[in-house]
């Protein structure tokens, strides 16, 4: 049996990617050197060097709660679909997932990685896909209610952001749909989703025709949905806890509520594939939504920055975690098959 057949898509960059990716560096750089041209760098690197050791520590430690979580909540997934994998597998799985993020954007995603894991825990590669895909629309959903309880928790708003709670709310609401139309649908809505993809070009019709297949299994399961969903918020506020961290390190102002807020908004913004893993969008936002609550350019900038940081410094942990388990490129796409055992990995 064949690797799934989104784990061949990493052999070499075509004309087409490679002038994406240079348009992204283009635009990625010239927000951050535009938002870095307007403050002075010695601010910048004043806050470095006065960052409290002890808080940067403690956030620098936040990502592995994070990767335990999420191969928890992973393992339950494909537990359901009869698939048993061992949650230390799926943990390193996790970080060399942000090594590819960070490191390889252009090439190969963690997704990837993580359905090709999937995979060799004994999934076939509908149940590979659609696990990882609910995985992730479980994580946004989170991600979006952490932003609407954080329109009623932020101490304070700036009259600029009229518009986000509007958006936020119909993001929630749409996610929120989409979660239960895949554990508990409502039967005439189903069967209007698979009227309009059973009418969509073939590729549309083959690839969501799978996925609703895939997805069946889950459907009525209203305890893993509450599981997942758990796991899910939780998540969540731990990648809050990490910024509200840095901040504490900086020394800027705004509550651990004002970061539910202002943390998913950033990071939903970020997900708009107009950058290289969201530099200068994501400086962009923070400058812009901390400016309500008080915080200066410079701090803003500087909290994005170890934001950043924190996950390239994972990155290059997942790199190592990759080059230990030995797993190539060339491994995921040229896989035959031979080393899959059914057996959880």
């Amino acid at each position: 049996m064949p690797p799934p057949e989104d784990a061949q898509t990493i052999s070499g960059i075509s004309p087409k990617k490679a002038a994406l990716l240079v348009v992204k560096f283009l635009v990625s750089f010239g927000l951050l050197f535009y938002l870095l041209s307007s403050i002075e760098l010695t601010d910048i690197k004043a806050n470095l060097a006065s960052a409290d050791p002890v808080f940067l520590v403690l956030a620098l430690l936040t990502p592995y709660i994070g990767f335990f979580i999420t191969s928890l909540r992973w393992k339950g997934l494909l537990a359901e679909q009869g698939v048993h994998a061992r949650q230390s597998i799926l943990f390193r799985s996790c970080m060399t997932a942000v090594f590819f993020n960070q490191l390889l954007p252009s090439t190969i995603g963690g997704d990837v990685v993580r359905i090709y894991d999937s995979w060799k825990a004994g999934a076939t590669r509908a149940v590979a896909v659609s696990t990882i895909f609910i995985d992730r629309i479980l994580g946004l959903t989170a991600l979006a209610l952490f932003a609407v309880a954080g329109l009623a928790l932020m101490n304070k708003q700036s009259d600029d952001l009229e518009l986000l709670p509007l958006a936020v709310v119909g993001v929630a609401i749409g996610l929120a749909v989409s979660v239960l139309m895949v554990f508990s649908p409502v039967k005439a809505l189903l069967e209007l989703a698979r009227t309009v993809y059973h009418a969509s070009p073939r590729p549309i019709n083959k690839f969501f025709g799978k996925l609703d297949e895939a997805v069946e299994s889950y459907r009525g399961k209203h305890i893993v949905l509450l599981r997942a969903m758990v796991l899910s918020l939780v998540l969540q506020l731990n990648v809050i806890l990490m910024h509200f961290l840095l901040g504490r390190a900086i020394g800027i102002s705004p509550t651990f509520y004002d970061y539910f807020y202002v943390v998913p908004i950033a990071l939903f913004v970020m997900l708009i594939p107009l950058t290289i893993n969201g530099i200068g969008l994501r400086e962009g936002m923070f400058v812009y939504m901390l400016a309500g609550l008080g915080v200066a350019k410079d701090d803003a900038i500087t909290l994005s920055l170890l934001a950043f940081a924190v996950f390239l410094i994972h990155g290059v942990m997942g790199g190592i975690v990759l080059a230990i388990r030995g797993l190539s490129l060339s491994a995921i796409q040229k896989s035959d098959g031979t080393q899959r055992s059914g057996q959880p990995i």
